[in-house]
């Protein structure tokens, strides 16, 4: 195997033309494979840092009126704790902004409120110091202690002098007790901690959110659980489920048709980055760019082993006289696969540096959200195992029929001919014809799926979100986190955007407590005097606090009925509230909605309908319609509110006013948002957009595979018909005539090829139907335009060596005899 490897190397030394267009098609190949698995590694194949994980569950609220997996509330979780037996524990976490104060600023950080026995139930040992004692999450408000993230604490300046500190938190003073370890970044793939906070200290950190931790219907907890040795999951989860039935009889205007949900913790740590039941968005996205890049990895196999078939000409002599000395057919195909293997394994060295690269460039195409993502694609021991593998893989498929091609040469015949014209000449073209239809088939596939998620793209940016898209800029603060009541911040809120309505540049500024496209807080809404218990009577709905010229400034069309007043907004007025299009179709189809009653389940309070708006998106441009109740903004949360700013100018020129008059008014509050509505909406297009560029880029270099490899086969096929083709022309072949010759014989490739790959993209393009906005997986511009554009590559790839053809002398051709 030495002197095979030896030899190997002085090949690919004595041909370096070929050792680089081989080497780099495979560093292409390689290295988007090695990215895109880097990629799901971080998804979903990474395990986590977790002891013994595979004895961790998650513990979801099931309602049989929502889809999907739900959070818990946090009088539910006692229960459960309390009441079970298959765990030998239970932990719950909330994800909270958090404000912390250094020096004469406040910065908005990203943190966990846990119970005590968080880390204790992951098996996790701090870096430094200690985590929580189980009496640190026993007494309300006792305990203002605080666990550091990593790189958060790198972020601080990183010295170990910081256990025992003091840091500000919500204008409250906690001890730092320790650092978490740099591999626990929680268990929610792409959400990393900046601190961890026990569920103790609530009323601190979320403060004016007491509500929540008292009412059975506030899903607010992610909880996780550990089961006991012996006990299975469908145990667990059967045992939980009684639970659950116990609660819903106890309390049944709250717990009403809810049960529990068990999935395992490596199962469900995808969840994080889109909500619920997201880990089957990462696997099916995991799965398209899998095989995308194994399209790409196949089409460069395919033009390595179409160059070495080519080669394989030049040594014919060299293989021949080796079986002459008596070397068997076996050795020949050992020696042929080291020198493949080799050159695979080059090309995944390469591969890996380029997936390094790669890796940095994806984490900056990251969006910027208001809960940073967090993933490192950057390649591990798995990852670099699957490189490997690959490598080699590849090496012997692009090796492996050259090799055996050449293993069965004719001696008499090789060593009679430098170059072969006849013999096996026309089994080498079949195979690597063969070649060429795949690579023409997969190619056609891929850049189909480009082309429906490029104009899926093109179609996301036109759809119309029902809001303002132009002259908007969007401020989010939060003056809870700096130490204000609700009260007060409400009229810090309302000082801040009356300085900016002053502003010549403002034509209105108005504010609403969360952020379309980002998701918001929801509400199960029933309609006053029927039956709650009736599924038609019972809906959810997005619930957004407005201020009275919101639908002015965000120029949402307010249909029919009234908008609000000031007075509406008072804490004495009568309950009023307008709902969108889809909520008054819903709950009263063929009815007037103005001026009926509903209620949140939350409260017995009946709520008039005034008005009806325009429906508008609430979470993601591709949603269906959401049922959405706007209310005149009365008081404030811990969660922040947001400013909406149309402007007469320029977009983002008001930004940094905004972010002067916040800090003129205290400089302690923290701005944790700030965009125009185009950046905004560019982040809310970032799936799609993301998609379109991945799709595309290797739809691209899979076009220029599959062009290469046809000219490569067509320009191996004239030199192999020198001969043949100078006699027609000596026998008075027309130019048309030699030029259809060689163009019927790609074409005919080509064809099959398309064909074969038509019959693949209409049998699995649906299969990404669930990621694209307003396209048909089976779109016929897109399919009949980028066959076209294949098609036409082909023929451009036939049609050079066929001009190349008219210029073969027939005396030169005929006397290659």
């Amino acid at each position: 195997m030495i002197n095979d490897l030896r030899f190997a190397v002085r090949m690919l030394i004595k041909y370096p033309a070929f050792s680089i267009v081989a080497f780099l098609a495979l560093v292409l190949g390689i290295g988007a494979n090695t990215t895109v698995f880097g990629i799901i590694n971080a998804l979903v194949l990474r395990p986590l840092p977790v002891g013994y994980s595979e004895e961790v569950v998650k513990v979801f609220t099931t309602d049989n009126h929502i889809k999907g997996n739900q959070s818990t509330s946090y009088p539910n979780f006692q229960d459960y704790e309390k009441q079970n037996t298959a765990f030998t524990s239970m932990a719950a976490y909330t994800f909270v902004g958090v404000g912390m104060t250094r020096g004469s600023d406040t910065l908005n950080v990203n943190g966990l409120l846990v119970t005590g026995n968080y880390f204790d139930l992951f098996q996790i040992n701090p870096s430094l110091g200690r985590t929580f004692l189980p009496e640190e999450d026993s007494t309300p408000n006792g305990h203002p202690v605080v666990v550091l993230g990593y790189k958060f604490w790198k972020k601080l300046g990183g010295e170990p002098t910081i256990v025992g500190s003091q840091v500000t938190l919500n204008g409250h003073s906690f001890t730092v007790i320790g650092v978490a370890p740099a591999a626990f970044t929680g268990v929610d793939v792409g959400l990393d901690p900046d601190i961890y906070v026990p569920m103790s200290m609530h009323q601190w950190i979320r403060p004016g959110g007491d509500l929540w931790f008292e009412l059975r219907r506030a899903l607010l907890l992610n909880i996780v659980a550990r089961l006991k040795p012996g006990v299975t999951m469908s145990q667990a989860q059967a045992q939980m489920r009684t639970i659950a039935k116990q609660l819903e009889q106890a309390y049944p205007d709250v717990n009403k048709e809810r049960s529990i949900a068990l999935v395992s913790l490596e199962a469900a740590k995808s969840q994080g980055l889109a909500g619920p039941n997201n880990e089957d968005l990462a696997r099916n996205v995991s799965l398209l760019l899998l095989a995308a890049s194994v399209s790409i990895l196949l089409i460069a196999c395919a033009n390595v082993a179409n160059l070495l078939l080519a080669r394989s000409t030049a040594r014919q002599g060299e293989m021949a006289v080796r079986l002459a000395l008596g070397a068997g057919r076996g050795r020949i195909v050992r020696q042929l696969l080291t020198e493949s293997v080799l050159l695979g394994v080059l090309g995944g060295f390469g591969g890996v540096i380029l997936a390094y690269c790669l890796g940095d460039v994806l984490v900056a195409l990251l969006p910027p959200t208001p809960f940073p993502i967090s993933l490192n694609p950057q390649p591990d021991w798995r990852v670099l195992i699957f490189s490997f593998a690959v490598a080699v893989f590849s090496g012997i498929i692009f090796g492996l029929a050259p090799a055996l091609q050449m293993a069965r040469w004719d001696l008499i015949q090789g060593l009679r001919e430098r170059v072969s014209t006849g013999g096996g000449a026309g089994t080498r073209l079949n195979l690597r014809s063969l070649l060429v239809v795949a690579q023409i088939a997969v190619s056609l596939l891929l850049l189909i799926a480009s082309g429906l998620f490029l104009k899926s793209f093109y179609k996301a940016q036109a759809i119309d979100p029902g809001f303002r898209t132009d002259n908007l800029d969007i401020v989010t603060i939060n003056p809870v986190l700096a130490g204000y009541d609700s009260d007060r911040a409400l009229q810090v809120v309302r000082a801040i955007a009356d300085q900016i309505r002053h502003d010549p540049h403002v034509a209105g500024a108005d504010v609403n407590n969360w952020v379309p496209l980002f998701g918001g807080e929801g509400r199960t809404i029933v309609i006053d005097g029927r039956d709650p218990n009736d599924e038609h009577n019972r809906k959810f709905a997005n619930y957004s606090p407005i201020t009275p010229g919101y639908f002015q400034t965000m120029g949402i069309q307010l249909l029919r009925g009234r908008n609000f007043t000031e007075q509406d907004a008072e804490k004495n007025a009568a309950p009023v509230a307008i709902i969108d299009e889809t909520m008054a179709s819903e709950f009263w189809p063929n009815e007037d909605a103005l001026g009926r009653r509903f209620r949140f389940m939350i409260s017995k309070e009946p709520i008039e309908v005034i008005g009806i708006a325009r429906n508008s998106k609430a979470v993601t441009l591709g949603e269906t319609p959401i049922s959405m109740v706007y209310w005149p903004l009365k008081e404030m949360t811990d969660q922040g509110i947001t400013l909406f700013v149309h402007t007469t100018g320029a977009p983002g020129m008001m930004l940094s006013e905004i972010r002067r008059i916040v800090r003129s008014v205290d400089v302690h509050i923290p701005i944790t948002y700030e965009k125009t509505i185009r950046q905004h909406m560019a982040i809310a297009l970032w799936p799609s957009w993301m998609g379109a560029i991945l799709l595309g880029s290797l739809g691209l270099l899979a076009f220029i595979l599959a062009s290469m490899g046809v000219y490569g086969v067509m320009a191996y096929s004239v030199s192999q018909r020198t001969r043949e083709l100078g006699i027609r022309m000596a026998l008075g072949a027309q130019t048309s005539q030699v030029i259809r010759l060689v163009l019927r014989q790609g074409m005919l490739l080509a064809a099959i090829g398309l064909g074969f790959g038509l019959f693949a993209a209409f049998g699995s393009t649906h299969l990404a139907g669930s990621l694209l906005y307003g396209v048909s997986p089976n779109d016929p511009v897109i399919f009949v335009g980028v066959t076209s554009l294949l098609a036409l590559a082909a023929f451009a790839a036939c049609y050079f060596p066929a001009r190349r053809a008219l210029k073969i002398d027939p005396i030169t051709a005929l006397r290659t005899e």
